[in-house]
C-alpha cells in the first residue's frame, strides 16, 4: 500500500518529516497548507499570474537598546595561598593534641605536646655539665693568679740574685701552663653551655606550636585536617596538621592563546560557585604567567579573591567571567536574526501598517547571552523578523505565523465520501487510486 493510500492526514505525515528546527517546520507546514487551500478553493492566483508575490509567514520580535560586553568565561578551583603541613621536630609519643579540624589558630599557639621525659633528663645533664665547667674555670683562674704571683716573686728574687735562673724558668712555665688551663676551662664551659642550649631546644620541640610570619596577608590560619592521634609514636618531621589561610583565596585558571593578550595584572573578574548559586564574588588578577605551555598552548593565571566572611573554601569549583570589552548604548537582536547573504548580513524590519518587510544591511559586533550587536545601527523602532527571514526579499509582504488560520483540508484516501453522486450510487466511498471516481 502506498503512502497516498494509507489515508493518514497530510499534516500528520508532514509532521513526522525530520526537520531540524521545529519552529521553521511549523511555519512551512502552515504556509504550504494555506497555499494548497487557496489553490483548491480558487482564491489563489495560478502560477505566472501577475497578482504580486505571496506573503511569507514569519515570526516577529524586537531589537534591544543598551550595553553589550565581550565576555571571557573560564573555570578553575579555589585554593589557599598559604597552605602547609605542621610537623614535629622531635621524636616521641604524642601526649596531647589541642587543635582539630576547623579551629582558628594564631601564631605561637600551642597545638600539641610530646612525651618530654627523655628530653628533660638530657637538659638536666647539660645543666650539670655547665656547672662543672664553671667550677673548672674558676679553679683555672685561681691557679693562673697564683702562677702570676709566683712569677712576680721569682722575677724580683732573680734580679737580686737570690734564686737561680732555673727556678725562674720553672716559675715562668707554671704561669704558661696556668694560662693554657684557663683557656681549656673557658672552652669547656662554652661547649657545655652550647650542649645545654641544644638540650633546651630539643625539649622545646616537644611542645608543637603553630608559627608563621605575622606580617603575611591573612595572618590567621585554620586547621584544614588533623593527621595524627594522641598516643601515636612519631619521628621527627611527622605531619600533625594541615594549616591553611582562608582570606584571601586564590583561583587558578588556564587561559587560551587567543585570549592571553587581553589579561593584565589588576584586571577584575566576577566569580560564582555551585555552593552559592546566583551570587557573585569579586576577583583580581594577581599573576599572569609569562609563558604558555607548549603542550596545551595555555597560560596559568592566578586571581586573588577577598573572602572576609570565609564563605568560600579551598577546593570549591569557580566559574570566572572576565569583561574584555564593553560598548554602551547600542542596538542588538537575537543572535539568529541576522541572515547572511552574498554581500553580507541583513535583517528584515516589518512594517505592520503596509504588511511588507524592508531589508537592512547590518554589521555584527559583540555577542553576549545569545544577542549580537548591530554596529553603527540607527534606532530600530519597528519589529524585526526572527523566523522565516531566509524566505524573504526586500519589500515582500508578510503575515505573522501565529495569526494563520487553516481551514480543514479535503480528505483524500479510502474514507473520502463522494457527495456529488459520482460514486457507485450505494453511498460507499471511492478511494483515489483504487478504481473509484476521481
Amino acid at each position: 500500500m502506498t503512502e497516498r493510500q494509507t489515508g493518514k492526514p497530510f499534516l500528520k505525515r508532514l509532521g513526522g518529516f525530520p526537520y531540524r528546527h521545529k519552529k521553521l517546520s511549523v511555519v512551512l507546514v502552515i504556509l504550504a497548507g494555506f497555499t494548497v487551500f487557496r489553490l483548491v478553493s480558487g482564491q489563489a492566483a495560478p502560477f505566472g499570474r501577475p497578482d504580486g508575490p505571496e506573503p511569507v509567514y514569519v515570526e516577529l520580535g524586537s531589537a534591544s537598546f543598551g550595553d553589550m560586553r565581550e565576555l571571557g568565561r573560564y573555570y578553575g578551583s579555589l585554593s589557599a595561598p598559604n597552605r602547609f603541613l605542621l610537623s614535629t621536630k622531635a621524636a616521641g609519643e604524642i601526649k596531647s593534641l589541642s587543635a582539630d579540624i576547623g579551629d582558628r589558630l594564631e601564631t605561637g599557639q600551642l597545638v600539641a605536646s610530646l612525651d618530654d621525659e627523655e628530653y628533660v633528663l638530657a637538659r638536666d645533664r647539660a645543666v650539670l655539665s655547665v656547672r662543672l665547667a664553671e667550677a673548672q674555670l674558676a679553679e683555672a683562674r685561681a691557679n693562673l693568679e697564683l702562677a702570676e704571683s709566683d712569677m712576680r716573686r721569682q722575677s724580683s728574687l732573680t734580679q737580686k740574685s737570690i734564686v737561680t735562673q732555673s727556678e725562674y724558668e720553672a716559675a715562668e712555665n707554671r704561669l704558661l701552663q696556668a694560662k693554657a688551663r684557663l683557656d681549656v676551662a673557658q672552652s669547656q664551659l662554652q661547649s657545655s653551655r652550647n650542649q645545654l642550649a641544644d638540650a633546651e631546644l630539643r625539649l622545646s620541640y616537644t611542645r608543637v606550636v603553630a608559627s608563621w610570619p605575622e606580617q603575611e596577608a591573612g595572618g590567621t590560619r585554620y586547621v584544614g585536617s588533623r593527621l595524627a592521634s594522641e598516643g601515636q609514636l612519631v619521628t621527627a618531621n611527622t605531619p600533625l596538621y594541615e594549616l591553611v589561610s582562608l582570606d584571601p583565596l586564590l583561583v587558578v585558571v588556564d587561559v587560551i592563546e587567543k585570549d592571553y593578550p587581553k589579561f593584565f595584572v589588576g584586571m577584575e573578574a566576577d566569580l560564582s560557585t555551585e555552593a552559592y548559586p546566583g551570587q557573585t564574588f569579586k576577583g583580581r588578577v594577581l599573576r599572569v604567567a609569562p609563558v604558555l605551555s607548549s603542550d596545551s598552548r595555555q597560560a596559568r593565571l592566578e586571581l586573588e579573591v577577598a573572602n572576609p566572611g570565609l564563605r568560600l573554601k579551598p577546593g570549591m569549583y569557580a566559574d570566572v567571567v572576565f569583561v574584555f570589552d564593553e560598548h554602551r548604548d547600542v542596538w542588538s537582536v537575537d543572535e539568529d536574526v541576522p541572515f547572511r547573504r552574498q554581500d553580507g548580513y541583513v535583517i528584515f524590519q516589518a512594517d505592520t501598517g503596509t504588511g511588507t518587510v524592508t531589508q537592512v544591511p547590518v554589521t555584527l559586533g559583540l555577542v553576549e547571552n545569545g544577542r549580537v550587536e548591530l554596529v553603527g545601527s540607527g534606532p530600530i523602532g519597528t519589529p524585526v523578523v526572527t523566523l522565516g527571514q531566509h524566505l524573504l526579499q526586500d519589500g515582500q509582504p508578510f503575515k505573522v505565523a501565529g495569526d494563520a488560520v487553516l481551514p480543514p483540508l479535503p480528505e483524500v484516501g479510502p474514507k473520502a465520501v463522494v457527495e456529488d453522486g459520482a460514486g457507485d450510487g450505494t453511498g460507499h466511498s471511492a478511494g483515489i487510486g483504487q478504481g473509484g471516481a476521481s
